[in-house]
């Protein structure tokens, strides 16, 4: 694969962090009993769930939203923090930041799935040389390369959004939001419970555009590097919180305008999972 020899520019800093939401931290009695709560209907859930998804008891007999969505307000909070059991895609899969993204998001809706059974559903196509010239798949339309092999690159949000879409039962649905600005979806998402799928760098870096390849049409793709799917769950006046699966620090603080625009440079893509309407 052809590369480009490039400067990377120094990676900016993080926020002063809050305490993260991650397996081994310490919290107050009161955090303990919220989480401890979360995760009790979590697995009482899981089983309902689940049993939906494969068609064995209708979308009726679920409840009409999960635990982790449950008591907000119609009205945007100031301040709002998901919690996530958070899952970094390190010594995992080489190129595995979509489908680690995926895994806690549907972890975070109560939706059992792993990791093997992901990468199965998602739909790839390889990346190879033809008579000299770099081939490979239109991202929008599948996963250039596979997730468990190194020297792939990734996807957008269609290959994304059909693989979630067969891990889902009925009362819930994967939509693609690409386009919007961030601003709303804290609004719109966040703000009533629902974390948000974007397309952003690892550790919020310059984007580095060393990678081509010719897409079936005849177009030349132009991959980012440093690409990374990741999370946004929570944000207040000034930052945003991110899980990032290419990190292995759990929830990070981001100022908001940098979050914003490597959104914007990468080409605002995002999916949700939601609700479906009834």
């Amino acid at each position: 694969m052809d590369m480009l020899e490039t400067t990377a520019a120094p990676a900016e800093k993080a926020l002063n962090q809050k305490k993260p939401y991650r397996y081994g931290s310490r919290y107050t009695s009161k955090e303990r009993r919220t989480h401890l709560f979360i995760k009790i209907i979590s697995l009482l859930l899981t089983g309902a769930v689940s049993a939906g998804s494969l068609g064995l008891v209708s979308a009726s007999a679920l409840p009409p939203q999960t635990a982790a969505a449950r008591d907000f307000s119609n009205h945007a909070a100031d301040t709002v923090q998901l919690a996530l059991p958070f899952c970094s895609e390190k010594n995992l899969l080489p190129c595995g930041s979509e489908v680690v993204s995926a895994l806690m998001v549907l972890h975070y809706w109560g939706i059992p799935t792993s990791l093997d059974e992901l990468v199965a559903a998602l739909q790839k196509q390889p990346l190879k040389k033809e008579n000299g010239i770099q081939t490979g798949p239109n991202p929008e339309n599948f996963f250039a390369g596979d997730p468990r092999q190194k020297g792939s690159m990734g996807c957008f949000v269609p290959p994304l959004q059909r693989m979630i879409s067969k891990f889902l039962p009925p009362i819930l649905c994967a939509e693609n939001k690409s386009g919007i600005p961030l601003e709303q979806l804290e609004k719109d998402r966040l703000a009533v419970g629902e974390p948000v799928l974007i397309w952003a760098t690892a550790n919020m870096e310059e984007p580095n555009y060393s990678i081509y390849w010719k897409q079936p049409d005849g177009s030349i793709c132009k991959w980012i590097q440093n690409t990374a799917c990741m999370i946004l769950t929570g944000y207040d006046g000034s930052s945003y919180w991110v899980d990032d699966p290419s990190s292995e620090k759990g929830p990070i603080r981001w100022d908001k305008a940098l979050v914003q625009k490597r959104y914007m440079q990468i080409g605002k893509h995002c999916l949700i999972i939601r609700r479906a309407k009834q």
